[in-house]
């Protein structure tokens, strides 16, 4: 089945169905009444405001959020995304509805769990396609960053060889690449790609999909763990059928097929025309550069159209379909990746292989539907613990790894206690809790990717063999 054919059916109109609260979360809603939110100004399709009325996706999932917890959302204006986080960090506002996780923005906030996933792309003139694939290809050179986003964070700390170029929104930064005043822009693939072909921008092209995808939550102030706690019971409550909905709402796709045969014609009665009557060279000349204008127009917006459709399925052709982690041919990419970076650099590069203790019990008793519970939960477990500059991905089955730059043994076994503690207190009414096995190598240098994976793996044996629910290391030092 085609992803334009499937997401057409399943875009079905569906009623929010209300939300399950304690006592306590309704007397919270009670109170107050009504929660006011902030939203990007500029970030179509996600979500914008337009003569002071919220537009995008975002809006269609505030609805649901309000239909489901019976209470009214109220839109706080910003006039840019800066200001946006400004309100959410002074409390003007009670929540921002899409929001990428970042340490800086953990300082002053508190995120929910992930709920909308969309690929980020590098975009280039397509006469540097062939020179420009990646970041390291920008060392040197200037790249356009919206200011505030997700991308200013990581290239500021990852990637401080690359002159970045702050920019107002994604469509401000690939006018000043279509223009040659920057040599590349980091963007949304879903908004790049609606600026492209509404702006007719047709000398850019997506030279590549980037490590950092955006993974969009809920956030709210830090000081405000009673709403985090409603809103994610909200979220769990969101359909398959809700999410196609909205974005087929947002971002449709349609490719017309039908041949204008009347072109060629048109064209050569122009140049009959053109030969006969002088007198009407300029009128004819203009009627024929319209058309091939329009035609030329129509050709652009399939090619951005398809584009789009085949990023898509470039990323479910590299994630784990239950879980929605990295699957195995992706993460051994991003491993060769960090290797590269590795022998220029010398950063300290952990790996540590999980593994689900007693999942097979797990399925025998409660049964697969159960088991699938379980390693959803885990994965979820793992992104919430996780940084974003970290790599994790469904080996197999029940196993599990994660890739962890500058990270050293010590600082790897403090993330695997983080592990095993939320995984403790990380229940769904429809499977038991569940724990896991951890080890952790770090590579050196001379190692093959084969002889770095082989020592965390015995390490994860030593991990088995002591009753699992622990971790150890290649230094055989061990936690629990």
């Amino acid at each position: 089945m085609s992803l334009s054919l499937y997401l057409c059916t399943l875009a079905l109109s569906t009623q929010a169905s209300l939300v399950a609260l304690t006592p306590e979360q309704h007397t919270y809603l009670t109170t107050k009444k009504q929660l006011t939110y902030c939203v990007d100004p500029n970030w179509m399709p996600f979500e914008a405001v337009k003569n002071g009325v919220h537009i995008g996706m975002s809006k269609d999932y505030v609805e649901l959020l309000s239909k489901s917890l019976e209470i009214p959302f109220v839109l706080v204006p910003t006039s840019r995304w800066r200001q946006t986080l400004d309100y959410l960090e002074q409390g003007r506002c009670d929540l921002i509805p899409m929001l990428n996780r970042t340490a800086e923005r953990e300082t002053y906030a508190s995120f929910s769990d992930v709920y909308f996933r969309d690929p980020n792309v590098l975009v280039v003139r397509t006469n540097h396609l062939n020179e420009i694939k990646g970041y390291s290809d920008l060392h040197g050179k200037s790249l356009a960053v919206i200011d505030g986003y997700m991308q200013e964070e990581y290239l500021r700390n990852e990637h401080p060889e690359i002159a970045l170029v702050r920019v107002a929104s994604e469509l401000a930064g690939l006018m000043r690449v279509s223009s040659g005043d920057v040599d590349a822009v980091a963007g949304s693939l879903l908004a790049v790609t609606r600026h492209i072909q509404n702006a007719g921008l047709s000398n850019l092209h997506i030279a590549t999909d980037l490590p950092q995808g955006d993974e969009l939550r809920l956030a709210v102030h830090k000081n405000n763990p009673e709403l985090l706690a409603i809103l994610n019971l909200a979220i769990d409550n969101f359909s398959h059928q809700d999410h196609s909905r909205i974005y087929s709402s947002w971002n449709p796709i349609s490719i017309a097929t039908k041949t204008d045969y009347s072109l060629a014609w048109k064209i050569a009665l122009a140049s009959i025309l053109i030969l006969l009557l002088l007198l009407e060279r300029y009128r004819a000349s203009k009627k024929v550069n319209s058309i091939l204008l329009e035609k030329n127009m129509e050709l652009k917006a399939v090619h951005a159209q398809l584009s789009t459709q085949h990023q898509h399925l470039l990323f479910l052709a590299t994630h784990d379909n239950l879980t929605g982690l990295l699957n195995r041919k992706s993460i051994l990419e991003h491993i060769e990746k960090e290797l590269t970076r590795w022998r220029r650099q010398q950063f300290p590069l952990t790996l540590l292989i999980l593994d689900l203790d007693k999942f097979k019990s797990i399925n025998d008793k409660y049964g697969h539907n159960a088991g699938d519970i379980t390693l959803k939960t885990f994965a979820n477990t793992l992104t919430k613990v996780v940084r974003e500059t970290d790599f994790c991905a469904r080996w197999g089955g029940e196993e599990f790894i994660i890739v962890s730059s500058n990270t050293d043994l010590k600082a790897a076994s403090t993330l695997a206690e983080r592990i095993h503690n939320k995984l403790a207190v990380a229940t769904t009414p429809d499977a038991p809790t569940a724990s896991c096995s951890i080890g952790i190598a770090q590579y050196h240098q001379q190692d093959s990717f084969e002889q770095w994976f082989e020592r965390a793996d015995k390490a994860l044996y030593r991990a088995k063999m002591r009753g699992g629910k622990c971790t150890a290391t290649e230094s055989e030092n061990s936690n629990g």
